[in-house]
């Protein structure tokens, strides 16, 4: 496969908050999982594992982390890795339990993790697992290791749907992802083939649907019977559009490596794949990111999670 080259990509931040001066957000890689389904509270354990695998390559990188109903953050010191006891809790049936970590608060870095494994055990609700890194990972494990290591996550969680390649990287906890978007909007179509993993509103709202594409997209087989089938969708993406299975559908990937493309070009492997996947998208009804001018952020927004449609 040929090597994604990411050194032209800037490692430093790219949006800041006006006030503190703090970074919203970085360029670097991002796997979401969206994980449940209708009445599958089972695929939890198997969370659970991926984030037990995550913290492996992630060991001494975090700073900050909370779990379940922490109201403060919990401090590592340098070279400390989060209590894998903690992570385990989150497969008893009974815990209502999330794990978020990162550096410091309400500044985005490169390796982040957010899991919250309570909506996986509810009937009709997904949980969702985000892990991210820097490119330079890559130099560790290579595109065709990025791409097993996704292939392999899904098909142990079963996934709903999931995506992974270039992302921006927001701050970890709660507040500051969310406050990142107040100043994010701007950047958005500067990198149009680079995911927003937080555009997901609650994971209910995409429950019966995929959010959009990414470099890796995955989709189950329910989901994928709203466009005909895995075999329709590779027919109206053409030959550009790689796929191979996995345990609960079909995984698709944009062309042979990752792109980031302009703001006034987008990879036609991308919009290929976007208008052959359009009708599994789920219906989007609330606003996340902010129109920059102001004007309407529900169009804005829609604007993104469409990009792909040409």
């Amino acid at each position: 496969m040929t090597t994604f080259d990411y050194s032209t990509i800037t490692q430093e931040p790219v949006v800041y908050y006006p006030r503190s001066g703090n970074p919203s957000a970085v360029l670097g890689l991002a796997m979401e999982f969206y994980i449940g389904g209708p009445g599958q509270p089972g695929r939890v354990r198997a969370m659970a594992d991926c984030v037990q695998t995550y913290l492996t390559h992630a060991q001494g990188q975090f700073r900050s982390y909370a779990v379940a109903n922490d109201r403060v953050m919990r401090r590592l010191k340098p070279g400390e890795n989060i209590d894998p006891a903690l992570v385990e809790a989150m497969v008893d049936p009974d815990a209502d339990y999330e794990i978020e970590a990162g550096g410091e608060e309400d500044k985005a870095q490169f390796w982040s993790l957010s899991s919250d494994c309570i909506k996986a055990k509810r009937q009709n609700y997904l949980g969702d697992l985000l892990i991210t890194y820097p490119f330079s990972f890559l130099d560790q494990i290579g595109l065709d290791g990025f791409i097993q290591q996704f292939v392999s996550m899904c098909n142990a969680m079963e996934v709903e749907h999931a995506y992974a390649g270039p992302s921006f990287i927001e701050p970890f906890n709660v507040g500051g992802m969310r406050a990142s978007h107040t100043v994010i909007g701007a950047q958005l179509f500067n990198y149009p083939c680079f995911n927003a993993y937080n555009l997901t509103t609650t994971c209910i709202n995409f429950g019966n649907g995929t959010k959009s594409i990414g470099f890796l997209t995955a989709v189950s087989n329910r989901i994928l019977e709203k466009a005909g089938g895995a075999q329709a969708v590779l027919s109206n993406a053409g030959q550009s559009t790689l796929s191979c299975p996995y345990s609960n559908g079909v995984i698709f990937q944009a062309g042979n490596i990752p792109q980031i493309g302009s703001p006034d070009f987008i990879p036609q492997e991308y919009i290929s794949l976007g208008r052959a996947l359009k009708p599994t998208r789920a219906e989007f009804d609330k606003t996340l990111f902010y129109d920059p001018n102001g004007k309407d952020n529900k169009a804005f927004t829609q604007r993104w999670l469409s990009r792909f449609d040409g």
